[in-house]
This record gives structure tokens, C-alpha cells and sequence, in this order.
């Protein structure tokens, strides 16, 4: 992460920011990462900061801390404020943001082959919360949470951490630190919300229109799989007989469109190739004639 001075150390087990603590050694604080031991840095003319005494800095102090800061803030309160959920990579929203009751809290508590951050229960359900510090999810373990249809939210902290401390806001001293991480939205995502998947199933089974896939043929390897009559009017047709009229690359604009449903595929197996599998397109589930009305559409579908 960016290079933000450590500035929470731990000390009887307990998370304390460099103001809660008298300089130097007397600080007696640890680093939460190597249990190292830390000195207080207060001079005049620096940040105040805690630093490694007589040993190199490990590196992963800041982030453990944040970690465990903010579990401690969410498992203590009685609120969570979730992002707006929207339909795919469009701006159609599904649901608004939404603050949440907090019955109870988890940490580290295994679901299957994952251990989420936190999981937050909530009405009799489950929302799990992965806090980002350096590293954003893997993609084993978002396939998982997609697969199992586990409703996640990501919390980019490396973010928020990054913005306070560049405008020389001491998130030490204020709770512009916990509002952010409990009431606002604007470092928050969706890894996945079930929802999604209900609606574009809603969607497809009664609203949209399967549209085959035509190709043509560009050289012996290249192919433009299409569709015509694309409401999105993205691209038209520069000559021939279909010249003027609207159409889309099924490939480049179909699985980030707003109105697309769902694409079938057909899986391919090369008989020359043992195992060797081939999947292509061969139709897109298109909500284009309600373009006009599709977020109510959405919305009563919810």
C-alpha cells in the first residue's frame, strides 16, 4: 500500500493510536504483525508515528492493524450501510443503498473453503464482508462466493486509509474513519448479492427476446459474431444491403450491456485433442424493447 507511517500499535492486547500514547519507549506498544517491539515517534516537525525499535520495519504492521481495526469497529456496532446493488456493469440499480441492522457478528469463521473477514447476520441473513488492504480478492475465492451465492460486499480500506492521510486528515482523531466503514458506500462493492442473478433469471425467462448469433467471416481465423437491430444503436452497418442499419459484436458489448439477460454458449470438444474444449456463442437474451422503461421493469421484478 501506499507509504502511510504506521500509526496504531498494540498495547495489552489492545489497539491504540500514537496520541493515546506518551513518547519513546514509554509507549509500550507492540506491532500486531511481528509483535515486535515499537517506539513512539511525537516530534515537531513529522507525522507522529509509531517505528520498529532496533529492527527493520516488517512492512505488515499498518495492515494487520487495519484488519483488526476494522473488524473491532464493525463487531461493535449495531449498523452497516451496504452500496447500491446494480444490474451487472450498468447504472440500472436494483437497490438503493441500504443501512442494515447488525444482529450479530463472526470473525474468521469458516463457511465451506473460505474464512471471510466478517460476517454480518442481519434479519436471519448472512452478509459476508472482505476488508481490502493491499490485496484484493482472489478469484478462487470469489468463484466460491459466487458459486455458494453468498451475498459479499468488498471494503477497499487501502482506499479510505490513503485519501485521509494524503489530505492530512488524522482518521486518529476524528471518526471519519468509522462513519466511512459503517455509513458510507463510496469504498464499498459488491463481489456478489444473489439478487443480480434472480433478476437476470426474471428477466430472461419473460422478458427478453433470443436473438441467434450470425458471424461473419473476416480471414480463415477471424469471425464478428453479431446481432442485429441492437437497441443500444452502438453501431450501424457502412454499406451492403443492411447499410445504416443498427447492430452489435455480440463479444465486445453483450456481456456488459444493461439489457442483455444472459448469452447461451455450446461447448465444443476437439476429437483430435483429448479433453481440449471449445465454447462459443450461439445466442444473447435481449431486453432492448423496454429500453425506455427498464429500470421500473426492474425494480417491479426485484
Amino acid at each position: 500500500m501506499t507509504n502511510i507511517k504506521q500509526p496504531y500499535g498494540l498495547k495489552n492486547g489492545e489497539i491504540v493510536s500514537i496520541d493515546q500514547v506518551e513518547s519513546g519507549l514509554k509507549c509500550d506498544c507492540f506491532c500486531p504483525a511481528c509483535n515486535g517491539r515499537l517506539i513512539a515517534r511525537k516530534g515537531t516537525e513529522k507525522q507522529h508515528h509509531f517505528a520498529h525499535y532496533k529492527s527493520d520495519d516488517c512492512g505488515k504492521g499498518t495492515e494487520t492493524i487495519l484488519h483488526k481495526l476494522s473488524k473491532e469497529i464493525i463487531s461493535n456496532a449495531k449498523t452497516f450501510t451496504t452500496p447500491a446493488l446494480k444490474l451487472g456493469d450498468s447504472d440500472i440499480t436494483i437497490f438503493e443503498e441500504t443501512e442494515i441492522q447488525i444482529d450479530n457478528v463472526k470473525l474468521e469463521h469458516r463457511l465451506g473453503d473460505i474464512i471471510p473477514d466478517i460476517i454480518i447476520e442481519s434479519k436471519g441473513k448472512e452478509l459476508l464482508v472482505e476488508i481490502t488492504v493491499t490485496h484484493e480478492l482472489c478469484f478462487p475465492k470469489t468463484r466460491t462466493i459466487t458459486e455458494k451465492g453468498f451475498a459479499t460486499i468488498e471494503i477497499f480500506v487501502q482506499e479510505l486509509i490513503t485519501e485521509l492521510y494524503s489530505s492530512g486528515d488524522l482518521f486518529l482523531k476524528s471518526n471519519i474513519f468509522q462513519d466511512e466503514l459503517l455509513s458510507g458506500t463510496k469504498y464499498k462493492r459488491w463481489i456478489f448479492n444473489p439478487k443480480v442473478d434472480k433478476v437476470k433469471r426474471e428477466l430472461k425467462n419473460n422478458y427478453a427476446i433470443r436473438l441467434e448469433r450470425k458471424t461473419i467471416k473476416f480471414d480463415e481465423y477471424e469471425y464478428l459474431n453479431f446481432i442485429d437491430d441492437c437497441p443500444r444503436n452502438i453501431r450501424t452497418w457502412k454499406g451492403g444491403f443492411k447499410k445504416g442499419k443498427s447492430y452489435a459484436n455480440i463479444d465486445e458489448y453483450c456481456p456488459s450491456c444493461e439489457f442483455c439477460a444472459g448469452i447461451d454458449y455450446k461447448v465444443w470438444t476437439d476429437p483430435r485433442i483429448e479433453f481440449h474444449q471449445h465454447s462459443y456463442l450461439v445466442a444473447t437474451y435481449c431486453c432492448g424493447d423496454y429500453k425506455n422503461e427498464f429500470q421500473e421493469l426492474v425494480r417491479c421484478i426485484r
